[in-house]
């Protein structure tokens, strides 16, 4: 594929939204109501959106605010000073009353919608095997058929599929010509972009054409080019997104705010397309408004920046990263200080000295990597990409002048100190030291080859709460490890161990015919490729394919070591067993279980300096007192610490004052050395009790 090809696609496949908004009413209905709705719009405006429109084409109308979200995400409709009305593309809809041409509109605003049509071409498939084909192609971790249906539902409305029996799908005369029309995205140019991070593995920084921003954003960046002192101006404020597709979430909050839209509306907006709290929307706000991506128009009044507006029209992530960077310290710097391969806490250090403590880092960081400016080149390892270079050097950045050398309040100890304390953790534990020997020494231990690197695998796995055997061999796996889910099925997964003098292990080490025999021997679910270390991107890329984990001693060790630490459970530790991101998924849940364990400390820490002068405490009390310290809890996270601690099993804190509003409930501390004690002779009964 040419780069001028992959580029447009890239830019296709970034631009389109993934999630097809739900439309109300019997799907046999759901074209009917559509014309019926933009009728209505073509005669008169809404302005009350919790209306019921009459409707002639369902026997249940919905108010207006449930069609709302589809009709908008279709660009049939937009809300224009509090009016809902019809757009051109909409005017023109009514005019045509077309399937194919809403069909057309859908395929422009979303995600694999045509795709869906082009894994159909060939021959008939049910809606779990079109399922399993797209998250497979398109490196997907979808959990239910809805994304899928969703879809395919639309096609069978807009007639370009019909079911053919069996419970299969096959294209219509219609469906083939849209695929034929339609320009679709590439599995490859996704693999890339999830990969690599780049148009390409190869891509030199100087084959590497960068868009322009948009005057827009480019006038952002022009006042910092021109006035270097302005950079003490931009901020340091805390970071939050949903997750994942952090970015993709993101344009998608910004999007529902094109036009102006009042407060409870916007948080309605997020808190049901994302599943979450009122709270968790609230710590976004800020991020949203610091970084310039929407703005306060009138009391409780918001709408999008012109920047978001064009960043969202052009569909490049670069643009995000440009608006970002022109509003917060360490995005643009953070890719050159990781030119070379640093580790994650070379990267928080170096934030320090930008007034970033760690975990706004590790935003910052996550927005880069999912860019493609980034890249995990090992695990809690990265590195620009020739495209984060390029892009980097392009912008204006801070002066190292102006930079603060650690002076964040309240910071107690920097990240390298941390990892001593994992380092002295490793080696006082002689396993992980045999581990390490054994992966470059294939008769270490006097035994035959492989075996001690073998069974030192497996005493790892058990260390950390697996059931872990060595079982090696000719016709068998190297290691068979066992744990049960959350619902108590016992989950198998294979370890498959190579031990390499070189300290390398390439692709033709791997006999993807002998793990597969052995996979389904031992009926297992996962497997593990367990190595010093792996030579490049061939052996990754085959890997992923394969749905191969590629795991260093290194990784297995430090993981073992954070996860025990942090009382990770063993369905959430299995997450190394995962492809293609499971190692950056469990980084992420551990960098999260980290936070939380954090944010208990400072809570109890408060309480206990701040009980004489107040005797009770809420939560919004310590959001306010702590917002400024380096940890910054958000409001719901300090929510979720009280409940956690006043909880009977835990009791260190007492609710004193119950109110409407959770987050000014109060609490006071009490019984902390007695609660303390008895969770330590708790845990004591029940370790002994296992051993």
């Amino acid at each position: 594929m040419r780069i001028a090809d992959i580029q447009k696609q890239r830019v296709e496949w970034k631009r389109k939204a993934w999630a097809i908004p739900e439309f109300r009413g019997k799907k046999q209905d759901w074209f009917a109501i559509v014309i019926e709705l933009v009728s209505l719009l073509d005669r008169n405006s809404v302005a009350d959106q919790s209306m019921v429109p009459n409707l002639a084409t369902t026997d249940t109308a919905y108010p207006w605010r449930n069609y709302a979200s589809f009709l908008k995400g279709a660009g049939l409709v937009s809300n224009k000073a509090g009016l809902l009305c019809l757009t051109d593309v909409g005017q023109q809809f009514a005019k045509t009353q077309s399937r194919r041409y809403l069909a057309d509109l859908l395929h422009e605003k979303y995600r694999l919608f045509g795709e869906v049509l082009a894994l159909l071409e060939t021959d008939s498939k049910t809606i779990e095997e079109v399922d399993r084909e797209l998250c497979k192609e398109y490196c997907l971790d979808w959990t239910n058929l809805n994304n899928t249906r969703r879809r395919m539902d639309w096609l069978e409305v807009l007639e370009l599929i019909e079911s053919v029996g069996n419970r299969k799908w096959g294209l219509t005369p219609e469906g083939k010509k849209a695929v034929e029309e339609w320009p679709l995205v590439s599995p490859d140019v996704v693999v890339w972009v999830v990969f690599w991070g780049v148009w390409g593995v190869a891509l030199t920084e100087e084959e590497i054409r960068i868009l322009p921003p948009p005057t827009e954003i480019a006038e952002l960046l022009s006042v910092l080019q021109e006035n270097p002192a302005l950079h003490k101006k931009r901020n340091t404020y805390n970071i939050w997104a949903p997750s994942p597709n952090r970015i993709e979430n993101v344009k998608t909050i910004v999007q529902y705010a094109f036009e102006r839209v009042s407060r409870a509306d916007l948080f309605e907006f997020v808190e049901n397309e994302f599943n979450l709290k009122a709270s968790s929307v609230e710590s976004m706000m800020p991020f949203l408004k610091a970084d310039g991506l929407i703005e306060e128009v009138g009391k409780g009044i918001y709408v999008a920046t012109s920047a978001a507006k064009a960043w969202c029209e052009s569909g490049n992530d670069l643009d995000f990263i440009r608006i970002v960077h022109a509003h917060k310290r360490f995005v643009g710097e953070m890719i050159l200080a990781a030119e070379q391969v640093v580790t994650r806490n070379e990267i928080y250090a170096e934030a320090l000295k930008y007034g970033l403590n760690t975990e706004k880092a590790r935003w910052i960081t996550g927005f880069l990597i999912e860019a493609g400016l980034l890249e995990e080149t090992q695990y809690l390892h990265v590195k620009a990409t020739p495209l984060g270079i390029k892009f980097a050097k392009e912008l204006p950045l801070m002066p190292e002048e102006l930079c603060e050398q650690n002076e964040i309040e309240g910071q107690s100890t920097l990240p390298g100190e941390e990892v001593d304390v994992d380092q002295k953790r490793q080696e006082e534990n002689p396993v992980f030291t045999a581990l390490r020997a054994a992966g470059k020494d294939p008769m270490a231990e006097g035994k035959a080859s492989g075996v001690a690197y073998e069974e030192n695998i497996a005493a790892v796995f058990r260390y950390m709460g697996f059931d872990a055997i060595r079982i090696g061999g000719a016709g068998n796996t190297d290691v068979v490890v066992r744990w049960k889910d959350e619902e108590g099925k016992v989950v198998t997964a294979i370890v498959d161990a190579k031990s390499r003098v070189n300290g390398t292990v390439t692709h033709n080490d791997i006999s993807d015919v002998a793990i597969e025999t052995h996979k389904e021997k031992n009926e297992a679910g996962y497997v593990a490729i367990v190595g010093p270390g792996f030579n490049d991107g061939t052996i990754k890329d085959y890997a992923r394919k394969k749905g191969f984990a590629l795991v260093t001693d290194d990784e297995l060790i430090d993981i073992a070591v954070k996860a025990t630490a942090l009382g990770l459970s063993l369905t959430e530790i299995a997450l190394l067993f995962k492809v293609p991101n499971g190692l950056s998924q469990l980084d992420e849940l551990m960098n999260m279980q980290k936070r939380r364990l954090e944010i208990v400390t400072l809570v109890i820490n408060t309480f206990r300096e701040e009980q004489e002068a107040m005797d009770s405490l809420s939560a919004r009390d310590l959001y306010f007192l702590l917002r400024r310290t380096s940890v910054s809890p958000s409001l719901e996270e300090l929510i979720n610490a009280f409940e956690l601690l006043s909880t009977e099993e835990v009791g260190v804190l007492t609710q004193t004052k119950r109110s409407s509003a959770v987050e000014n409930n109060t609490y006071s501390i009490r019984n902390e050395v007695q609660s303390v004690n008895r969770l330590r002779a708790l845990a004591a009964a029940i370790e002994k009790g296992l051993d």
